[in-house]
């Protein structure tokens, strides 16, 4: 009795009892490929911030504590990915795309996105970024996807015009 009590109280602490979003500071997003790295718990919130002038972020908590950063910001055009990369406290990026537009880990990911250009931020290119601080949620194969997927979407959002 006592182990069926046990058990079933583990399974109960690995249930996610809330949505995944579809999309992260307005940019669409697959749930699927975001889903492996959101804990399981009860409450999801999501804040959207300007830090900074051409910074946008989204934070994505799970019953209060931060699991998903996602952001976009402008760097100067010609910008080295790997120098984006470098600004990510904590990320070891430890992959890349063919491309060069990706550089990615389990657990985070830079993105460059092509031909995006903005009147506001002459002379600079768009990257995108995702950072887990939720523990042990490690996958390099969706977190390709997911920066690809949010990179994407952020080429093709309202804020980024073909140059």
């Amino acid at each position: 009795m006592v182990a069926a009590s046990a058990l079933t109280a583990c399974s109960d602490s690995e249930e996610r009892e809330y949505a995944v979003p579809r999309s992260l500071c307005g940019a669409k997003v697959s749930a699927d490929l975001l889903s492996p790295f959101l804990p399981p718990g009860s409450k999801i919130s999501v804040t959207d911030t300007e830090p900074f002038e051409g910074t946008k972020r989204c934070n994505i908590s799970v019953d209060d504590e931060l699991a998903v950063v996602a952001s976009r910001e402008w760097w100067k055009q010609g910008e080295r990915i790997t120098k984006v990369a470098l600004a990510h406290a904590n990320m070891k990026l430890d992959k890349s795309e063919n491309s060069g537009n990706y550089l990615y880990s389990g657990n985070g990911a830079i993105g460059r996105t092509e031909g995006c250009s903005d009147p506001a931020f002459k002379g600079q290119s768009m990257f995108t970024a995702i950072q887990v601080h939720a523990s042990d949620l490690d996958d390099a194969k969706s977190m390709k996807g997911l920066i690809a997927d949010y990179t994407e979407s952020v080429k093709k959002s309202a804020e980024c015009t073909d140059a």
